[in-house]
């Protein structure tokens, strides 16, 4: 896809973080970008920063909600060609058998009935689009190398990584590409306030604060909105921003080939 000067992008979670910047990458080739968000106030500040933008309420795990949100920005820019389904949460940090079910559920809903709620409803759009279109999810390297006590989180970005190689092959004789956002450590609030945002009422653990440093430390969103545009234009089924742990994701790619006999 090369197109991009004028046209519809929608981007989910996108009050701030890897959302926000992938917004303002996409406005900076010439999208007219539609910001989605369950944070108001949020998505007020991140409209200011985005030239030309618009903000569309959204809690991605309503579908009544994604078509409404799918129509107005439509409305207002035209047929969608560019879908970035970015919006997810830490979700529950037990191990698996103190996980309540409402922590798993909680974590399911947003991560992956999101991600589900995106690709099948943002598909046939990009389709109808009449000319080269991209759907963008964000999964994590969480979904290939997984540790105790993120478990969740893992299987839900899994799931995400399932959906985006099926999503490839149903439409790989289609202008419409698909990618894969994996990415590592990378300097957003994924993990501030995450027992804040759970249901009330719900324990999902904490996180260790080794990682909480790791987090303040990472990788600049800008660097993985940038991974993502390009990605965009050479129609790249996976995207990775840490190639440093290349050795670890072929470690375990070994242990199942050496299983396999």
């Amino acid at each position: 896809m090369q197109q991009f000067e004028g046209r519809l992008a929608l981007v989910t979670g996108a009050a701030s973080g890897i959302g926000l910047a992938i917004a303002e990458a996409l406005a900076g080739a010439g999208m007219k970008v539609a910001l989605a968000d369950v944070d108001a106030e949020g998505l007020r500040r991140a409209v200011a920063r985005v030239p030309g933008s618009m903000a569309v309420a959204l809690d991605v795990r309503d579908r009544a909600a994604w078509t409404r949100a799918l129509d107005e920005a439509e409305a207002a820019f035209g047929p969608l060609a560019v879908l970035v389904s970015n919006a997810g949460v830490a979700g529950s940090r037990l191990p698996l058998a103190e996980t309540p079910p409402e922590a798993w559920e909680w974590t399911r809903a947003i991560n992956l009935d999101g991600a589900f709620n995106a690709l099948s409803l943002g598909a046939p759009r990009l389709l109808a689009s009449g000319g080269p279109a991209h759907l963008v999810a964000t999964a994590s390297l969480g979904a290939l190398l997984v540790w105790p006590a993120n478990g969740v989180y893992s299987a839900t970005k899994a799931a995400v990584v399932a959906l985006c190689e099926a999503l490839r092959g149903e439409l790989a004789e289609t202008p419409v590409g698909v990618s894969v956002l994996c990415p590592g450590v990378v300097r957003t609030a994924l993990i501030d306030a995450n027992a804040a945002r759970a249901p009330a009422g719900v324990a999902v653990g904490e996180h260790e604060p080794e990682l909480e440093e790791r987090m303040r430390q990472g990788l600049d969103p800008a660097e993985v909105a940038r991974l993502v545009l390009e990605g965009i234009a050479e129609r790249r089924f996976w995207l990775f921003t840490h190639p440093e742990l290349r050795e670890r994701v072929a470690s375990r790619a070994a242990e199942i080939d050496a299983a396999m006999g």
